[in-house]
């Protein structure tokens, strides 16, 4: 169980403890091993404020046996969110699924500078399968499709906005033009480390570290507030140059679903 040094303010000790607890709680009640748990919300983004939910994300595998049937188990846990701890996990084999159509979640979680708890036979198996199905055009989609959800549901159409929601939104845009200027890198998952190799024009970087201090000073109650026209231009920009941009699919080895459906023999157990 780690935390990066500069994310030490996000978790404290004792809140770790606790999720760690409840995390070997739902392994005993589900009978499963968690591979890996880690945060993946506000506190792991780096913009989160003392009252922030915790997001914990956790990929897990079941015994041999429940996979050698008719009827298989689900291959998502999830609990309700218990004060402000939110919690739910992939299985193994949904999460193999997931990265070989592209999806960038998991190679997210992977990234995560808050770890929970993490089995140290997974991440040689998993990473590697995952870095092998990533390539640009997923990447791309990804965060575009995040940009334009968050765009779409709170800032879109409105004079007045839910300040909070722009960290929500400028991310994926900067993780966009990250993507744009390190095409052959994952992009971090949190937005200080976007922002290391990531150059804002001079007017954005301003508004978005004056809407960070504000949200840091009143918390989730930051509170609604005029349109920032200086990070609207930037988000607008990103997007259409995912749209435009149009990467093409990476060429793929044959052998990549063997592969993968090695790693995941080898990740629940099988013949192990």
């Amino acid at each position: 169980m780690t935390i990066d040094h500069s994310f030490a303010d996000a978790v404290s000790e004792d809140r770790r403890a606790q999720v760690v607890e409840r995390l070997d709680a739902i392994a005993r009640e589900e009978g499963v091993r968690i591979l890996l748990a880690v945060e993946s919300g506000s506190r792991a983004w780096g913009f989160h404020s003392p009252d922030s939910d915790y997001d914990v994300r956790f990929v897990y595998a079941r015994p041999v046996a429940d996979y050698l049937t008719l009827t298989p188990s689900r291959d998502v846990i999830e609990r309700p969110i218990d004060d402000d701890l939110d919690i739910g996990g992939w299985d193994v084999s949904k999460a193999l699924k997931l990265v070989a159509r592209g999806n960038a979640v998991v190679s997210e979680w992977l990234s995560s500078p808050i770890l929970y708890a993490e089995d140290p036979g997974f991440r040689p198996v998993f990473e590697p399968i995952a870095l092998a199905w990533r390539d640009l055009h997923g990447d791309v989609g990804h965060y575009h499709g995040l940009a334009r959800r968050q765009w779409g549901s709170f800032i879109e159409g409105r004079e007045e906005v839910r300040l909070k929601k722009y960290f929500y939104v400028i991310r994926p845009a900067v993780a966009l033009q990250w993507l744009r200027e390190h095409p052959g890198d994952r992009p971090p998952m949190s937005l200080p480390r976007l922002l290391d190799k990531v150059r804002l024009p001079a007017e954005t970087a301003e508004a978005l570290e004056d809407l960070r201090r504000r949200k840091q000073a009143a918390g989730e109650a930051v509170g609604v507030g005029a349109r920032i026209p200086a990070i609207d231009a930037y988000v607008r920009e990103q997007m259409m140059w995912a749209v435009s941009a149009k990467p093409s699919f990476a060429p793929r080895d044959p052998a990549l679903w063997a592969r993968t459906e090695d790693a995941f023999r080898a990740l629940v157990g099988f013949g192990g």
